[in-house]
């Protein structure tokens, strides 16, 4: 449960909000989901969270947008987690490294209504609760449902279908939320936890890796990756084993609330074996690649596209249908990458 604290505030009761009775005209829509928040309910005013700077039609512009500064003045303990996660660096995630400055450069209305609207939707000035307590209701429940991940978490970035085509999307596509199978919130914020994050993070590498084999191949992921850009942004990997272990032991603890322990041990360390697999092909694949770069049958700019268009989203992807339970995605990335390293291996990648 989500304590509201009230914060006292100057104006009209809720009933008589001259605000309220403006925006009922021009936006019944807001107002209408506004009445039926708990914060609402609970007494606060338009102003503790828009500030009182706007008072006439005319000077809508000051009112202010609520960011995670306002939202932590009542919910402390979710904000501090919330900065804490990954989440919070969605914003510096969007400007960090070539990817998104070759994007900006090249099509910057296509990087606005893409890849910036979850960016800022939840990372600007600092994070945007609003993200997934949708605006006016911010709704707890709504935020629970795996609908409220789905429009960042697709295509490139894929754990909602990953989620929706496995038993769990199954059992929660028939019943809903009854509780008996888990959401993303289940096990991603247990018990309300804001962090969001996973022993693999983001990018399925850690720094200290134990399998030497492994290891090598995931420097050359990270080299690759850091040629994009994303993965140099804070919090968005493992930096120690440890780290990784205490998360991962953290991911046990939930399983097992429905799951013998042993076998979500078991069941974890096989897609931890489906991430090796990935970072292998992938590794392989750069190696060749800059061989063919070196040799000058491929230049810089096929390099980065082959990265990013044949490599990147698929390498995630197949660990990610693994961690979720989606066999069908398991097979079909990793055919993908397996045909992709072929290809450049035969020198045919499209340029």
């Amino acid at each position: 449960m989500i304590l509201i604290l009230i914060i006292p505030v100057q104006g009209l009761c809720a009933e008589n909000n001259s605000c309220v009775s403006c925006h009922e005209k021009q936006n019944p829509g807001l107002v209408a989901d506004w009445k039926k928040s708990a914060m609402s309910k609970k007494g606060l005013q338009c102003d503790t969270c828009h500030g009182d700077a706007h008072t006439k039609s005319d000077d809508s512009a000051m009112a202010k947008r609520p960011s995670i500064s306002t939202c932590e003045r009542c919910h402390e303990s979710q904000a501090k987690q919330f900065k804490e996660g990954k989440h919070a660096f969605c914003e510096v995630a969007l400007t960090t490294g070539n990817m998104s400055k070759k994007l900006w450069k090249k099509a910057p209305e296509i990087a606005r209504k893409s890849c910036a609207v979850c960016h800022l939707t939840m990372g600007e000035n600092g994070g945007q609760c609003d993200a997934c307590h949708t605006r006016h209701r911010f709704s707890p429940e709504e935020a629970k449902t795996p609908e409220a991940c789905l429009p960042c978490h697709v295509d490139n970035h894929p754990q909602y279908e990953s989620y929706y085509n496995s038993k769990h999307g199954a059992i929660y596509r028939t019943e809903g939320l009854t509780g008996r199978s888990p959401t993303c919130a289940t096990c991603h914020m247990n018990n309300g936890n804001h962090k969001v994050l996973t022993s693999w993070g983001f990018f399925g590498v850690r720094k200290e890796e134990p399998d030497e084999r492994h290891a090598e191949c995931q420097k050359g992921v990270i080299d690759y990756l850091s040629t994009l850009g994303p993965i140099l942004a804070p919090n968005s990997h493992r930096a120690t084993l440890a780290e990784w272990q205490d998360v991962r032991n953290d991911m046990l603890d939930i399983c097992s609330n429905c799951h013998a322990r042993s076998f979500c041990q078991a069941e974890l360390e096989k897609s931890d074996e489906v991430v090796n697999e990935a970072n292998c092909i992938a590794n392989d694949i750069a190696i060749t690649a800059r061989k063919l770069q070196e040799s000058g049958e491929m230049n810089e700019e096929d390099l980065f596209w082959l990265f990013r268009n044949e490599v990147h989203a698929q390498r995630m992807s197949l660990y990610i249908n693994a961690f979720h339970q989606y066999p069908e995605g398991v097979l079909k990335e990793w055919l993908h990458l397996k045909q992709v390293l072929r290809d450049v291996r035969r020198k045919k990648v499209d340029r």
